[in-house]
């Protein structure tokens, strides 16, 4: 593939940017009103559990769709398709009164969004080869800033303009926006090849260390959709506005932005970086605990916990190279391990959900929550240490024959 000309590339810079901003609308924008969507669309507990687990749902069941339509119709269509599909997805769902065809027009917006969120990487690896490093961080703080708003201003629109439905659709057209410069860029398009990968899915899942991995993400993705999708509404029940609780979700996606510039580089410089991701990952537990004691005076170091949490995973990925001798090997490990991440993660955010909803108190969800989160300090420390896939696939095939 060769790079768009340097005329194209202010466009393109622009593209990515407005892109990343969309990439999280579609999941912050429910919880800030969650009881006034449940309450609106008449929504059963499993369809409202359903609701705030397919974030992490749509991620696990459609990334794999981006890199498949850059192929087939070219990168820069494929990233005005999916910013299409966000668009029409959240502004067909703040119409709809049918609780399935509101989940299914979710679903589509999120999918975009899981498609997006691939494509970026190898818009900013193609375009821009020799700055990746340098945007690497605008871009994470693109992602983070895009949830912020999504979380603090849904809830001021739909007070302003009369409901929910109004709230939601905003994020439409901020995402019609962002597909204003790959209208352009299409002429410019691009295909990517196939890859050709040797290692399969099941020879992958079967390693030790792709298990683990797999683990590791699975609790700290956990920990994010919930938070994302139940915390607002815990929050309102200890007396905090709708717009208020919207500020505290925005403080989870802001709080991480000092450290993503630094601790993902050093895990990766590093070789004894195990406690240092263990006290990353200990943030998890010591901030359900802090909402299981005192929801709401506890609710902002609470938050700010939280925020650094979500640093585990960048770090997480930069593990993945610790793990994989080859670039084939490290593919299949963090897309493998990521894809079952999420499943165990959509699981436990509508088993969450559940269990709040069919208990009507917060106690016990937090508490399994909290225990969900207290083997991640050490599963993090251990993950530190190398053991390449390579050779656990090359055992199991010696093993085999």
């Amino acid at each position: 593939m060769r790079a768009v000309n340097r005329r194209t590339s202010p466009l393109i810079l622009a593209g990515i940017v407005l892109m990343a901003l969309n990439l999280r609308a579609a999941a912050a924008s429910v919880g800030p009103m969650l009881p006034e969507i449940g309450r609106g669309l008449h929504l059963s507990h499993p369809q409202l559990a359903l609701l705030t687990a397919l974030p992490a749902l749509a991620f696990a069941c459609f990334s794999a769709i981006g890199p498949a339509m850059a192929r087939t119709f070219g990168l820069h269509r494929a990233a005005l398709l999916s910013l299409f599909a966000i668009s029409i997805g959240l502004f067909a769902r703040s119409l709809a009164d049918e609780q399935w065809i509101f989940l299914a027009l979710s679903t589509l917006a999120l999918a975009g969004m899981a498609a997006a969120g691939v494509l970026l990487p190898s818009l900013v690896l193609l375009h821009f080869p020799d700055r990746l490093a340098t945007l690497a961080a605008p871009y994470s703080r693109m992602l983070a800033i895009g949830f912020a708003l999504a979380a603090v201003f849904t809830a001021p629109i739909s007070h302003a303009d009369g409901g929910w439905r109004s709230g939601l659709a905003f994020w439409g057209a901020l995402a019609l926006v962002a597909a204003i410069p790959w209208l352009r860029l299409i002429r410019h398009d691009l295909h990517l090849r196939p890859e050709p990968r040797s290692i399969t899915l099941v020879e992958m899942i079967r390693t030790r260390t792709c298990q683990a991995m797999a683990l590791l993400f699975g609790l700290q993705f956990l920990q994010m959709y919930v938070a994302m999708g139940w915390f607002p509404t815990l929050w309102r029940q200890h007396g905090f506005h709708a717009t208020s609780a919207g500020v505290l979700l925005a403080v989870v996606a802001l709080a991480s932005l000092p450290f993503t510039l630094w601790l993902p580089s050093a895990i990766t410089l590093r070789m004894r970086s195990g406690p240092l991701m263990a006290w990353v990952a200990l943030s998890y537990p010591v901030a359900d605990l802090l909402l299981l004691v005192a929801p709401r005076t506890l609710a902002i170091p609470a938050a700010v916990l939280l925020g650094i949490g979500t640093v585990l995973f960048p770090m997480s990925l930069a593990l993945v190279g610790r793990h994989a001798r080859t670039r084939d090997a490290a593919l299949s490990l963090a897309g493998v391990a990521q894809a079952v991440g999420y499943l165990l993660a959509a699981a436990g955010t509508f088993c969450f959900g559940m269990l709040h909803l069919h208990g009507g108190s917060w106690g016990w969800p937090l508490a399994a929550l909290l225990v969900t989160a207290l083997p991640l300090p050490l599963l993090a420390s251990c993950l530190t240490k190398k053991a390449y896939v390579d050779d656990q696939l090359r055992d199991r095939v010696a093993v085999g024959s």
